[in-house]
């Protein structure tokens, strides 16, 4: 059953004093990953450190207030923090601050006006391979970007992956080897903590102990550290409200506010699978738009919707949106409490943690599932990511990969449908159309499935699939006149198959040849349903769909028998 969210007013009326204790543990868990991560952010948006917390303070307190997710978490991310650093490379250091302020709140006010005209439904034209594409791309350029701190290394930067390590070769006699030496400590460290049995905050215990290292052994003296906190910068200010400035920026704060908006989809999208939370996207695109327009008076650089913080926040079982806001208060008291020690924290820790990130964010089996799957989501894909590496700014790489995406849309438009059959030895074909809910509970219901499945039809799917979840007792799926399907809907049918297995229903699937085997089996669908449940066309029309109905019923026939 899904779960609506609800706004913050809403939130206290219902709430409960035995929900405050997961909140409570939940937010520490946010604001103990939060505290390093987004310092580590805001060095890749080209800004002191200490920026990167009063962020993530003030865009959870915004969030909070305006959102209506549970479980969703803001903040500064690395594909937000490397969308600003690319569209402002030409800018010059004494002017850096004022625009990524000034962009900041450009930024609030096109997601404030995408969510007002209700345009979340755009968004699915940026397509799984173009994200993926993107993310990876984007991890490459991140863990380059980094390499010169972990070195102790002083290049300029360029947001071109061959000029810097073309850059970094140059310089490398010049290398620091106390602070790459507190750089690899910090990933050993995170490395330990994450393999252990204890759920130990694995980041935070990585900056602690090296830079408890660099205050008892005098180290900042000869690497590069966060240095001195000033207080006076965390307050309320007017952006620079510059007419010249705005047009320069108008086309720039678009585009890093299109990116802010498709990774909120994406961690919508993902958190609703696993909480099966129902969240109206427009709604939260205005909560992206507020919270980056306030940002923007308290010298915070755009943020969004941050895939680690949001698991991090559900996985440690919160309860209500209020996790988020004791999230923000806890990492408040931190820099209230230990400006003394923040100072110490050497640059390298930080770069070294930017690189675990980027890591992480590149997914192995995902990248393997899209090269194993149709020529269209592959070449979309390497093309997206190639470019993500190669432009000059980040979103040029995210307006090709939707015009391919578009341009694969237009190219197979034939609107998909699914249609529900039974199984009736007295009709001609052996076949009939019904409704699910005609459906006897000893009963297969054949899902039709019509037309082109490609990503933009693939929400419409997925509802049509949680529509026949609780009918009959098994399911036939007839793919025979599917033209396309591409990973995004796969991923959905794959979903549905695991959910009604769950339920302890069998899925079947007919219709099938050579080349619809090939992608099902390399995306995993064959070996989910069995290699005994696929039945291949052939010649005669809907026979392998009979044949399939047929072996259910001698199935349920055999475990009747069972029973008796």
């Amino acid at each position: 059953m899904k779960n609506e969210g609800k706004n913050f007013i809403n939130t206290l009326k219902g709430y409960k004093i035995n929900y405050l204790k997961k909140d409570f543990s939940a937010g520490l868990s946010v604001a103990s990953l939060s505290i390093p991560q987004n310092m580590a952010y805001a060095l890749i948006a080209g800004l002191n450190p200490i920026y990167g917390l009063y962020t993530t303070i003030i865009s959870k307190v915004i969030s909070s207030l305006t959102g209506t997710s549970n479980y969703m978490i803001v903040g500064p991310t690395n594909l937000m923090a490397m969308a600003i650093a690319s569209n402002l490379s030409h800018v010059q250091d004494n002017r850096y601050l004022e625009t990524v302020i000034m962009l900041t709140f450009l930024v609030g006010v096109f997601q404030i006006l995408a969510g007002v005209l209700k345009l979340g439904k755009l968004v699915r034209y940026v397509s799984h391979p173009v994200i993926v594409g993107l993310t990876t791309g984007a991890a490459i350029i991140i863990g380059v970007g980094q390499i010169n701190n972990l070195l102790g290394v002083s290049i300029d930067r360029t947001y071109n992956v061959y000029m810097e390590l073309y850059n970094l070769i140059l310089n490398l006699s010049s290398i620091n080897f106390i602070s790459l030496i507190l750089g690899l400590t910090t990933i050993l460290i995170i490395i330990v903590a994450e393999k252990s049995i204890y759920k130990i905050p694995s980041y935070l215990l990585g900056v602690l102990i090296v830079t408890i290292i660099v205050m008892l052994s005098g180290f900042n003296n000869i690497i590069n550290t966060v240095g001195y906190i000033n207080l006076s910068e965390f307050k309320i200010s007017i952006p620079p409200l510059k007419l010249n400035l705005i047009l320069n920026l108008s086309t720039k704060s678009l585009a890093v506010a299109i990116v802010g908006l498709i990774q909120t989809l994406a961690v919508v999208k993902s958190i609703s699978h696993r909480s099966n939370e129902e969240l109206d996207i427009n709604k939260e695109f205005i909560s992206q738009g507020f919270m980056n327009f306030g940002l923007s008076f308290f010298n915070g650089f755009a943020s969004s919707a941050s895939f680690t913080n949001t698991f991090a926040n559900y996985q440690r079982g919160a309860k209500t949106r209020i996790s988020e806001l004791l999230s923000a208060i806890a990492i408040l008291f931190f820099i209230i409490f230990f400006n003394f020690f923040i100072k110490y924290i050497p640059i390298s820790s930080l770069a070294a943690l930017v690189l675990l990130v980027a890591y992480n964010m590149i997914d192995i089996s995902e990248v393997k599932e899209l090269i194993r799957a149709t020529k269209a989501d592959t070449l979309v894909f390497i093309i997206t990511f190639i470019a993500t590496i190669s432009s000059p700014r980040i979103e040029y790489a995210v307006y090709l990969g939707v015009i391919l995406s578009l341009i694969s849309v237009l190219k197979n438009s034939s609107e998909p449908k699914v249609d529900h059959l039974i199984y009736d030895e007295k009709a001609h074909s052996k076949l009939k159309k019904t409704a699910p809910q005609e459906i006897a509970d000893d009963e297969y219901l054949i899902l039709d499935m019509v037309g082109d499945f490609n990503f933009s039809s693939a929400e419409n799917f997925k509802e049509k699939l949680e529509n026949v979840t609780e009918a009959g007792c098994g399911y036939v799926l007839r793919l025979r006149n599917i033209d396309n399907i591409d990973i995004t809907t796969i991923n959905e049918l794959k979903r549905f198959i695991k959910n009604v297995q769950n339920k302890d229903r069998e899925v079947l699937i007919s219709g099938i040849n050579q080349k619809k085997y090939k992608i099902l089996k390399n995306l995993g669908i064959i070996d989910l349903v069995g290699e005994d449940n696929i039945f291949y066309e052939n010649a005669n029309i809907l026979s392998s769909t009979v044949d399939a109905v047929e072996k259910a019923d001698k199935n349920i026939k055999g475990q009747n028998d069972d029973v008796s």
